[in-house]
C-alpha cells in the first residue's frame, strides 16, 4: 500500500513539474559558431589554403620519373637498311624485341623568382582565408545578438502584453457596469473595449513575430524552440570570464572611445582585400618575368635489351646503355601580345580591388559610427533610466497600498497600474537596445 502511495506521489508530482525552457544568449551563440556552416566552409578553406601553400613548395623539388618501353618489331620488306626515316617517322629494317626502362628528372635551375612569387600568393591566401574566418566570425556575432534582442524584446512585450490585456479586461468589466448604470458615456465603454481588442490583435502579432524570430535562432543553432513557457534571459546576464565586457549589476560598461576609434587596418576587410591586391601584384610580377629566360636542368638514365627471336632473352641483353645531363633554356619572342594584356588587366584588377577595399571599409566604418552614435550618451541614459525604474517600483509600490488600504478608487489603481507597466517596458526596452549597441561596439572593436 505504501508503495502504491510513493508512486501516485511521484506520478502527481512529475505531472504537476514542468519546466520552462531558458534560452540563454552565451548557449544560443555557442551552438550557433558550432553549427554554422559559413564557418565550417572557411575552416575548410584554410585547409585547402594548405594544401596550395604544399602544392607550391613542390616547385623547389626535382620531379623524378620512370618510363618502361616494351615493344616488337617486324621487318616485312627484307631490306639489308637497319634504318630508314622519313620526315619525322624512322622505319627500322630489322625484326627483334626490344625492352627499354627510362630514368628521368627534371629541376628549374633558375627563374627570376617565379617559384617565391608563387609561394608568397599561396601563403597570403591561406591568411586570406583566416581573415575571412574572422569576419565570418564577426557577422554571426551581430547576426545572433540581433535575432536574439528581436526574441527578448518580443516575449517581454507579449508578457507585458499579457498583463495589461487583464488589466483592461477589468477596467471593461467596471467600465460595462458603469454604462448600463448610466454613470458614464457609452462611448468610453466601447473605447476600452477597443483597447482590449487592439492588446490582443497585438499578442497574436507579437506571438507570430516570436515564432519567426525563433525560426531564425533555429537555422542557426540547429535547436528546436517551443514558444510555450518559454523564458529568455537577458542578454549580459550571464556573462562569459573571457568576455571583453566589464558588466555591473548586469549593465555593461563601455570605456569612453572615440568615433575613429577602429583601426582601418585592422578590419578584415581591409586586411582581406589588402592580400588580394598583394597577391595580384605578385601575379602581375609573374607575368613580367615570364618575359625573361628560363632555365631547367635535365637528366636521363636508359637500360636497354633486345633479341632477334626471343622475348624473354632480351632480359639477359638488359643493361645500362646511356647517361645524358642537359641544361634548356627557354626565351619567350612574340606571344601575339598575350603577355602584355594580361598584364594590363592584372593592374586594372588591382585598381579595382583597391576601389572595392575603400567601398567595404566604409561602409564598416559608418555601420561603427551609426552604433557608437546610439550609443554615445549611453551613461547618461543610464542614469535617468535607473533613477525612472527606481520611480516607477516606488510608484507601483504606493498604489498597491493605496489600493488595499481603499483609499483610491479601482478604475484609477487600474489604469494608473496599466500606464506603469507599459512605462516600465519602454525603460527595459532602451536598457536592451544599450545592451545590444554596446556588444556590436565591442565586437567590431575586437
Amino acid at each position: 500500500m505504501q508503495k502504491l502511495i510513493l508512486g501516485i506521489l511521484i506520478l502527481l508530482f512529475s505531472n504537476s513539474c514542468v519546466w520552462a525552457e531558458t534560452l540563454d544568449f552565451n548557449n544560443v551563440l555557442d551552438k550557433a559558431v558550432q553549427n554554422s556552416f559559413d564557418l565550417k566552409i572557411s575552416r575548410l578553406n584554410v585547409d585547402i589554403s594548405n594544401a596550395g601553400i604544399k602544392e607550391a613548395r613542390s616547385e623547389y623539388f626535382p620531379m623524378l620519373s620512370t618510363s618502361f618501353y616494351n615493344s616488337y618489331d617486324r621487318d616485312l620488306s627484307n631490306s639489308s637498311s637497319n634504318i630508314n626515316s622519313v620526315g619525322d617517322s624512322v622505319i627500322l629494317g630489322t625484326t627483334r624485341y626490344q625492352n627499354a626502362l627510362s630514368l628521368g628528372m627534371q629541376y628549374n635551375l633558375f627563374d627570376f623568382g617565379i617559384r617565391g612569387k608563387k609561394m608568397l600568393i599561396a601563403k597570403k591566401d591561406k591568411t586570406q582565408k583566416e581573415i575571412e574566418y574572422e569576419r565570418q566570425l564577426r557577422n554571426l556575432k551581430i547576426e545572433i545578438v540581433d535575432l536574439y534582442s528581436q526574441a527578448l524584446l518580443a516575449n517581454k512585450e507579449l508578457a507585458t502584453n499579457t498583463e495589461l490585456m487583464l488589466l483592461n479586461k477589468d477596467l471593461f468589466a467596471m467600465y460595462e457596469n458603469l454604462s448600463v448604470a448610466g454613470t458614464i458615456r457609452k462611448t468610453e465603454m466601447m473605447n476600452q473595449a477597443l483597447k482590449v481588442a487592439r492588446l490582443i490583435n497585438r499578442a497574436d502579432e507579437l506571438k507570430t513575430e516570436l515564432k519567426n524570430t525563433l525560426m531564425d535562432i533555429s537555422l542557426k543553432t540547429l535547436d528546436e524552440y517551443d514558444i510555450k513557457d518559454l523564458q529568455i534571459q537577458n542578454i549580459f546576464d550571464t556573462p562569459k570570464e573571457n568576455d571583453n565586457i566589464e558588466l555591473v549589476s548586469n549593465v555593461i560598461k563601455l570605456e569612453a572611445v572615440e568615433t575613429d576609434f577602429i583601426e582601418t587596418k585592422n578590419l578584415p576587410e581591409y586586411k582581406s582585400y589588402q592580400l588580394e591586391i598583394e597577391k595580384k601584384y605578385a601575379e602581375l610580377s609573374i607575368l613580367k618575368k615570364q618575359r625573361l629566360p628560363q632555365f631547367r636542368l635535365t637528366s636521363s638514365y636508359y637500360f636497354y635489351g633486345s633479341d632477334k627471336n626471343d622475348f624473354m632473352d632480351t632480359f639477359s641483353d638488359f643493361e645500362h646503355r646511356s647517361l645524358s645531363f642537359r641544361v634548356a633554356s627557354t626565351l619567350p619572342i612574340f606571344d601575339g601580345f598575350k603577355n602584355k594584356a594580361q598584364r594590363e588587366r592584372a593592374e586594372l584588377e588591382i585598381q579595382k580591388l583597391e576601389a572595392e577595399r575603400d567601398k567595404q571599409v566604409e561602409r564598416i566604418k559608418t555601420y561603427y559610427e551609426k552604433v557608437f552614435e546610439e550609443s554615445s550618451d549611453f551613461s547618461e541614459k543610464l542614469k535617468n533610466q535607473q533613477g525612472s525604474i527606481q520611480l516607477v517600483t516606488e510608484k507601483l509600490e504606493l498604489l498597491e497600498r493605496l489600493n488595499n488600504q481603499q483609499l483610491i478608487d479601482k478604475i484609477t489603481y487600474l489604469n494608473e497600474k496599466s500606464d506603469l507597466i507599459s512605462q516600465s517596458f519602454e525603460l527595459e526596452k532602451v536598457k536592451i537596445t544599450n545592451d545590444v549597441n554596446m556588444y556590436k561596439l565591442n565586437v567590431l572593436r575586437e
